[in-house]
């Protein structure tokens, strides 16, 4: 048990133990011993003690710890310094300051532990630019020269100063100036600053030309100042792209959650459609935090650097790298587990008799348009068999259509391959059985689905619908425009020439050959282009225009 006193300092009451109490008493005896002699000593003495206070002060837990012990007077009088420790060494102190005065020109430097303050010493509206200029080692010139640029490019200036000078408190006591210069506030320096400002109008006056000397160094250290300004501006930027990030991950995340769980939108991930719903779920969460976690660790790390706040503490450091390492790992298994359901491939070839005609009209039916006026018609047939299902998490397109001769007399027929990717070859075939798609005839005409379906899981493994349509030689065909995205061998190019220039027919006429289909409409001939080219030399143009089915048509132009 030990007694405690209360002492009152700089209007701040503490309780502090006996031996404590002594210790401090001491301390302050040889502080107004070696300043009390001194004019102004009043001032410089309450700034020590006003320190003082300031550092107790943290000591103080309220619940936990209200008293202050030796170890907290030992420790401030650590930080503090003692008067012994400069009173011999001030000849030293000052030669070494004219020499490093001399060799670091001001506003050269960064200076890390400096505070973000209002200087209101040397203000002319807040003190907002003075502050700035000792933050950034500039000459507060400068930057007010900068702030009048500001406001006369668009004024954003004004809005700037306004928000700086709200948010940046001021320095009103010795030691906040001192943390605005950089300097540790200490006995120490607490004297430097006392004699800085207690000098006569004649040590000032003797001091000009030397004043002026510095000031020609200063231009060159203008240019690491207004270095340090852009590497400050830089890293704002960073910080503002890197919470930017943060925000599209966050929307990117939000989003394709909720097309996970049926509510679509635009923003969608195609790798996710590889796996169900439960595992994309899972995976998009690990991906999200492997790409999130050092996004904010960068930015926290900027935020630190730009404002000086504490580092994160150990525990949440470790807890978010942990978070990151299995993010990262769940990452690598499920790119693993996914890559190893397309490892085999399978193929289904299903073969399907067509009544032969003298012509072939083959179009493209959009199965995703339900036609309630015809029950009967291809497109219905498909949606009632998954009726009261979401039909577009069924539905592929990934469908090509090929043509192919036969001879005269054989029957002509569709080759359909339906090909999957699975783990297993068995798995594969099993994908590859649930495709449905098939053609429909209705007399001349033949339909071809625009998707197939999936039956059982609509996982997406590669799941593909090759189509070989073989004719017979001679056999007339006519292409609508609608199935032309899934006709990828059939050159479409030359034939759109044969029926003239700027024609843009609704359907292209073929005739299957040995080679496949050829265009059926003929190219002008080389004597007509000779024939057209003279005319249009003489004056007056005449053209032929092919539109197809034989019709020509002549135009004159004098």
């Amino acid at each position: 048990m030990n007694r405690t006193i209360i002492i009152n300092i700089n209007s701040i009451v503490f309780h502090i133990e006996e031996d404590a109490y002594e210790a401090l008493r001491s301390y302050m005896i040889d502080i107004k011993r070696h300043f009390g002699n001194r004019e102004g000593s009043k001032e410089i003495l309450e700034d020590i003690e006003n320190r003082i206070a300031e550092m107790f002060n943290e000591r103080i837990e309220s619940g936990r710890k209200e008293v202050i012990n030796m170890l907290d007077v030992q420790e401030v009088i650590g930080r503090m310094g003692r008067v012994s420790d400069f009173e011999g060494e001030e000849d030293i102190e000052e030669k070494e300051h004219e020499y490093y005065s001399a060799e670091k020109p001001l506003g050269s430097t960064f200076e890390t532990g400096k505070k973000l303050m209002r200087d209101s010493e040397d203000k002319i509206l807040g003190g907002v630019c003075s502050g700035l200029g000792h933050y950034f080692g500039m000459e507060a010139r400068w930057i007010r020269l900068l702030v009048i640029l500001f406001v006369l490019i668009g004024g954003s200036g004004v809005l700037v100063y306004i928000v700086l000078w709200m948010v940046m408190p001021e320095a009103a006591t010795r030691a906040d100036r001192m943390s605005m210069r950089g300097e540790v506030p200490n006995l120490q320096n607490f004297k430097k600053s006392f004699d800085e400002e207690g000098g006569s109008f004649a040590d000032k006056l003797s001091g000009a030309g030397e004043h002026l000397s510095r000031g020609a160094k200063s231009a060159g250290g203008m240019l690491g100042g207004c270095l340090s300004l852009i590497g400050k501006l830089i890293a704002w930027c960073i910080l503002l792209v890197t919470g930017l990030s943060i925000v599209g991950f966050v929307i990117f995340y939000v989003f394709n959650m909720m097309n996970l769980f049926g509510l679509e939108n635009p923003i969608v991930f195609p790798p996710l459609e590889v796996l169900g719903r439960e595992d994309a779920v899972v995976a998009l969460t690990f991906g999200f935090l492997a790409l999130l976690i050092p996004f904010v660790a960068f930015f926290l790390l900027l935020v630190r650097i730009l404002f000086k706040t504490e580092k994160l503490n150990n525990y949440a450091s470790l807890t978010m790298f942990a978070v990151w390492i299995v993010s990262v790992v769940g990452v690598i298994y499920y790119c693993i587990y996914a890559n190893q359901d397309f490892r085999e491939k399978s193929t289904i070839n299903v073969q399907k008799d067509i009544a032969t005609e003298d012509i072939y009209v083959f179009t493209e039916n959009d199965i995703r348009t339900l036609d309630a006026n015809d029950k009967d018609a291809p497109k219905s047939k498909f949606y009632n068999r998954f009726e009261g299902q979401d039909l577009r998490n069924y539905m592929r397109s990934d469908i090509a259509i090929n043509f192919a001769s036969l001879d005269s007399l054989t029957q002509p027929y569709i080759q359909y391959s339906y090909s999957a990717k699975g783990k297993t070859y068995q798995l594969a075939a099993e994908r590859a059985g649930n495709i449905k798609y098939s053609a429909i005839q209705e007399g001349k005409k033949i339909l071809f689905p625009s998707h197939f379906i999936l039956e059982g899981s609509p996982l997406s493994r590669d799941q593909q619908v090759r189509v070989t349509v073989f004719l017979p030689k001679g056999a007339k065909v006519v292409l609508n425009n609608e199935i032309r995205s899934k006709t990828w061998s059939v050159n479409y190019g030359n034939c759109l020439n044969n029926y003239g220039e700027g024609v843009e027919p609704n359907y292209t006429e073929w005739i299957m050959t040995d080679k496949g289909l050829i265009c059926a409409v003929e190219a002008p001939s080389v004597k007509e282009k000779e024939e057209a080219e003279e005319k249009k030399g003489e004056g007056n143009i005449e053209s032929e225009v092919r539109v197809g089915e034989g019709i020509v048509v002549e135009t004159t132009i004098n």
